[in-house]
């Protein structure tokens, strides 16, 4: 039976059980339809978008779920500013007043899985208008309009409007583009650092495959004032009592009729079944054990989906000087693609946010906060006529500049950014990567996800749908 004709049997979808916090309106809840005849307990690893939704789904059909998140915290790659530390303890600050997120910070598609459920909890929200985008080339920084019929924006352009349908060989995104040395830093950052990785790693056929086959219209949407963590915690409150924190499980067992898990503290719990939902690159660094081993269909995978150093850039100015109405700055060199992220949020703060990954993400981790932002001032002054050293927000008092660097290749239970397709990556290694093994262990997560959303909060999701399908199947029809 296909997913979606037994999601549509079995009653669940999007909006099953929505529960909303007092601060937010209401929204009746669907029936969430028939329960499932099991008296086990289903165990899920990792309380992201994935493991969240997966344990609503669960819930809505009568099944009793645990949910062990390795963290202190909810959300996964979701981290909104607040009360957070960097990797050395420190506090981390910012003075806008508007949401400001670490990790995920678009919604894809008006029309997708993760603004339904933002649009259902009527969170304010905003489209982004790509018209005002800007583009870099060599120290010039300009609109596409205004980049008119130059040779190098024309060819990365053509390139990227043209990948969802590209039929060439099994070559990274730089070999096929093929543009010249000054298109090369937009060619990064406008197909490659935003996939997950630099242009020289990300496989165009896996790529262009998944650009292909999403179905929604990708434009780009904001959260106006709610941090885009707490909306996912509202979204999911009903399973939050099912959640353990601080609870790293580094080993699962699966030989038996029952799935063992082994904590960090060498604790043992018996499930009848294990969802697994942590990031890629925690599974490729061995994070978590498996006993038997990965099938090779499992574990074959790992060669053909990347996940990468990730670092998000922060900073605050007292000047806009990059234009009140700019979204995306593409086109850099230390950071591929800078956000304003005040943009119709704040009419007082103005703050760049920027998502590096792949190399240029570890050669940031690598420099630190206090060597790597004075480099990207001097980035952004080339562009800028030196305004961003002249501009950038300080601390009164100490004279400290105002930005932070969060790094998620430090963080032990993500250990990264986002998945990406290797050269010899397809939507068929996404599909092996969450092959079920013996009826008792599903996966979920966006690396999981074969609709095109890999990479993105809708990706987790409609992972969370899949897998949450595939577990009840086995109950329903054991064996098969």
């Amino acid at each position: 039976m296909k997913r979606r004709e037994l999601l549509k049997q079995l009653g669940f979808g999007l909006t099953a059980g929505l529960a909303l916090p007092s601060v937010m309106f209401s929204c009746t809840k669907d029936d969430p339809g028939p329960e499932v005849p099991f008296d086990g307990t289903v165990a899920i690893i990792g309380a992201g978008a994935a493991g969240l939704y997966t344990a609503d789904i669960l819930r809505s059909k009568g099944i009793n779920v645990v949910i062990f998140e390795a963290s202190g915290q909810l959300g996964g790659r979701i981290r909104s500013l607040r009360n957070q530390r960097d990797s050395n303890g420190n506090p981390i600050e910012s003075i806008a007043d508007f949401p400001v997120e670490t990790g995920a910070e678009f919604i894809y598609g008006t029309d997708s899985i993760w603004n339904e459920i933002v649009k259902n909890l009527n969170v304010p929200e905003l489209v982004l208008n790509t018209n005002s985008d800007v583009y870099i080339l060599g120290d010039e920084v300009k609109s596409a309009t205004d980049w008119g019929t130059d040779a190098d924006f024309a060819a990365v352009k053509n390139f990227v409007d043209g990948l969802p349908t590209y039929t060439g060989g099994a070559v990274s995104i730089e070999q096929a583009a093929g543009v010249s040395p000054r298109a090369a830093n937009l060619l990064n950052a406008w197909a490659a650092n935003s996939f997950g990785s630099t242009s020289s790693r990300v496989g165009a056929k896996g790529m262009a495959e998944s650009l292909a086959a999403i179905t929604h219209n990708n434009q780009r949407v904001i959260i106006s004032t709610n941090p885009m963590q707490d909306v996912l915690v509202s979204r999911f409150s009903d399973v939050k009592d099912k959640v353990i924190l601080n609870t790293p499980i580094t080993s699962i067992n699966y030989s038996g009729d029952r799935v063992v898990l082994t904590d960090k503290s060498g604790t043992q719990t018996e499930f009848e079944k294990v969802v697994v939902t942590v990031p890629l690159a925690v599974l490729k660094a061995g994070g978590i054990s498996f006993s038997p081993a990965l099938p090779g269909t499992n574990a074959g995978a790992f060669s053909q989906i990347g996940m990468d150093a990730c670092v998000r850039v922060v900073l605050d100015f007292k000047k806009n000087f990059w234009g009140d109405s700019t979204g995306l700055i593409s086109g850099g060199d230390l950071v591929p693609q800078y956000f304003n992220s005040g943009v119709g949020r704040s009419q007082f703060f103005r703050t760049l946010t920027g998502t590096v990954t792949g190399p240029k993400a570890e050669a940031i981790s690598l420099l630190g906060q206090e060597n790597a932002i004075p480099l990207l001032l001097a980035e952004l002054d080339a562009i800028y006529n030196n305004q961003a050293t002249e501009f950038v927000r300080r601390d009164l008092s100490t004279n400290k500049i105002i930005s932070f660097i969060f790094d998620w290749t430090k963080d032990e239970y993500v250990k990264g950014g986002f998945s990406y397709p290797l050269v010899n990556g397809s939507l068929q290694s996404r599909a092996d990567l969450g092959t079920p093994i013996a009826g008792k262990v599903f996966f979920a997560g966006e690396a999981t996800d074969v609709s095109g959303n890999a990479g993105t909060i809708n990706g987790a999701l409609l992972s969370a749908e899949r897998a949450s399908a595939e577990l009840i199947e086995s109950i329903l029809n054991p064996g098969s």
